[in-house]
């Protein structure tokens, strides 16, 4: 191992894996790291679900952003060396923090300035150098400015190896970019190390720039009360108790408080002691990687509204798609379509069954004389309008289609009422069309002449046919028989003693004619009104697998997104 103060171009060496660092801590109650894994796989879905919700009252933009350079630093610093720990010493101008990491390091590795002292440049020193190189590389520090520990490391600095201590370019330094440099470094160490001064351990710009931020990660924080040389007896204890009270208000209770003088060496056994347990239990990367997780996942919390509430539905209650499918059945006008499948069907069986001397009794009075020939068009019109986009309201479907999003949505935290109606109304420009062609498919495929309608056909001409004979020989008798027309005409036809029967041989042909019709038209009623139950039945089994398929699925959809992004949020933050 090279000597100290020797500069060191570090070596990387194969690294574990995150599944080989689990195993290793394998055997505790809650090692850290345990279900990382998972929970990197929830914060990965969660930003997936996020970001497709974006928007005015989606998720915010900055969270997604953020939780996305997470998972990115934290599998990047898993997969350069997650056998290293990484300490910074941060603190701010005069503070001492480059004398402590010296007597820390046992050489003067970090110059300390002598007239203002000023650390420019991230200086680290590495307890074992395998798998160093690319993890500094990571961490911006310069080859110039990276040391080992001293050859041959003596029993307690054995215990050490894998840290890698950073000495911080002061926070408060007025050296353009040496802020931003702390702020990036801060954000990437295992344990930070807060250095303070006994006349500036209350500096504001510390407390509110670094450490109240830092609140949910106060477990690997710890905080050196550092030149306690320079106080009198009794102050230390005083400095040391004022400042545990006020990390105390700043909800910084598990920060460790540690007095040290790096002149006299007060208080560095103790100091190393932190370093210590912190480096041996091999788990300061992977709790400060959880604390980010932690706190990511805060802050999706308001995205799932009341967690010890019921469960969240993910299907819409059945009494709520029968109303959307009555409502888009009004729309679609199935009644008026079962309707005018009945007169259709009537009015062809007119031509088959009805009494035509009825129909021309009809014509020749005039009665609606445009009604046949309306009627007799109706079958292609129905086909005509339930196959086109008009065949339903786009006003009425829309009002339909909102109400069952409001109820689907009622009670959700945002943005999600706003993406299940989005999703309900995804596909209703569809809606019409669809419903048209619901409705042309329930219809039968052609307004067809049964069998028994042929039948009477038949029966209705042999009754016209002897209707319009006994017309004839009627006007034979009187014109031959009363008349005298033809002396020597047959009697048939001149016996004017035969006219009453024919008279009523015609009236009887005439009466069967008109019974006939009549009786044939009221089954012929009755089962158009039967077909017509039927028709309106599969229409609206076609409408409800409309209403179905592009308003409640995609509606149901985004509710299973909602409970499935609940348990992701669960993972995430540990507790599943």
């Amino acid at each position: 191992m090279p000597g100290a103060g020797t500069g060191e171009s570090f070596m990387s060496a194969p690294l574990p894996s995150a599944m080989e660092l689990s195993s290793e801590r394998a055997g505790t109650s809650r090692p850290a790291g345990s279900g990382l894994s998972d929970r990197f796989t929830a914060v990965a879905r969660l930003i997936q679900i996020g970001s497709a919700r974006t928007g005015k009252d989606g998720f915010s933009a900055e969270l997604l952003t953020d939780a996305e350079e997470l998972l990115a630093r934290a599998g990047e610093r898993l997969r350069l060396s997650a056998e290293h720990t990484i300490v910074v010493l941060a603190g701010g101008t005069g503070s001492g923090k480059s004398s402590l990491f010296n007597r820390l390091a046992g050489a003067e590795f970090s110059p300390s300035g002598v007239v203002r002292p000023v650390t420019r440049q991230p200086h680290a020193c590495a307890w074992g150098m395998t798998g160093a190189g690319p993890l500094l590389d990571w961490l911006g520090v310069q080859p110039r400015h990276r040391y080992a520990r001293s050859s041959a490391l003596d029993e307690g600095e054995r215990s050490l190896a894998g840290l890698l201590l950073l000495d911080l370019p002061d926070h408060d330094s007025v050296l353009a970019g040496r802020s931003s440099e702390v702020n990036r470094l801060v954000g990437l160490a295992d344990l930070m190390v807060w250095v303070l001064d006994p006349q500036k351990y209350a500096d504001a710009a510390v407390h509110s720039r670094y450490l109240v931020p830092m609140a949910g990660h106060s477990a690997v924080i710890a905080v050196v009360l550092n030149q306690i040389d320079l106080l009198g007896p009794g102050q230390v204890d005083d400095c040391e108790a004022d400042l545990r009270r006020l990390l105390d208000t700043e909800g910084l209770h598990d920060v460790r408080v540690v007095g040290t003088s790096a002149v006299t060496g007060d208080g560095m056994d103790e100091l190393r002691k932190v370093l210590l347990e912190t480096v041996l239990a091999r788990q300061a990367s992977l709790q400060r990687i959880e604390a980010d997780v932690d706190a990511i996942a805060t802050r999706f919390r308001p995205y799932v509204g009341d967690e010890g509430g019921e469960p969240p539905v993910t299907t819409l209650p059945a009494a709520s798609a029968e109303a959307l499918a009555e409502a888009f059945a009004r729309a679609a006008g199935v009644a008026g379509v079962g309707q005018a499948v009945q007169s259709a069907r009537e009015l062809k069986a007119v031509d088959h069954v009805g009494w035509p001397v009825a129909w021309i009794a009809e014509r020749v009075a005039r009665r609606d004389p445009v009604r046949k020939i309306r009627l007799g068009t109706l079958w292609d019109e129905l086909h005509g309008i339930t196959a086109g986009s008009g065949g339903a309201q786009q006003a009425d479907i829309d009002n339909a289609i909102t109400v069952i999003a409001d109820q689907a949505g009622q009670g959700l935290p945002a943005p999600w009422p706003t993406t299940v109606r989005a999703a309900a109304r995804s596909r209703a420009a569809d809606v019409p069309g669809e419903l048209g062609n619901a409705i042309a498919k329930a219809l039968p495929a052609e307004n067809s002449v049964l069998p028994w309608w042929r039948a009477v056909a038949i029966w209705q001409g042999l009754l016209l046919g002897a209707a319009a004979v006994t017309l004839g020989w009627l006007v034979a008798l009187i014109v031959l028989g009363a008349f005298g027309a033809a002396p020597h005409a047959p009697s048939l036809v001149s016996d004017v003693s035969y006219l009453p029967w024919v008279i009523v041989l015609l009236a009887a042909v005439l009466v069967l004619g008109w019974l006939t019709a009549n009786g044939c038209m009221n089954l012929v009623a009755r089962e158009a009104a039967r077909e017509r139950e039927h028709v309106e039945q599969r229409m609206r089994e076609e409408i409800t697998r409309v209403a179905l398929q592009l308003v409640v699925s995609p509606a149901e959809q985004e509710l299973s997104e909602f409970a499935r992004f609940r348990e992701e949020l669960k993972v995430a933050r540990g507790l599943a």
